[in-house]
């Protein structure tokens, strides 16, 4: 039942949010083929939750997939995310120090 829960739990979780970025570009002028990707790997983590009942080993690995398929959207957003985190970062710390120009 753990597996079941874990799998239907991310899998929901993470279709949300993709969804929620879907709807919120959708007058964007370019979408993200990595969002759609993820979204399908969140409804085969959805998949997974139902396979775990009965077969789970299958599960597993329909699971793995999914992860997969939903990092390749996650992976770079978190890079970027940390990337302009830093940026900003040492440009507000450059910025700051006092009697310097």
């Amino acid at each position: 039942m753990f597996p079941f829960s874990l799998y239907a739990i991310a899998g929901i979780l993470t279709a949300v949010h993709l969804y929620l970025l879907l709807v919120f570009t959708a007058h964007a002028p370019a979408v993200n083929v990595l969002e759609w990707v993820a979204l399908l790997g969140s409804l085969w983590l959805l998949v997974a939750a139902c396979l775990s009942l009965y077969r789970p080993r299958v599960a597993a690995q329909v699971a793995l997939i999914a992860c997969l398929l939903i990092w390749t959207f996650y992976a770079p957003a978190t890079v970027k995310t940390m990337q302009a985190k830093v940026l900003n970062h040492r440009g507000t710390f450059e910025h700051s120090v006092p009697g310097e120009h």
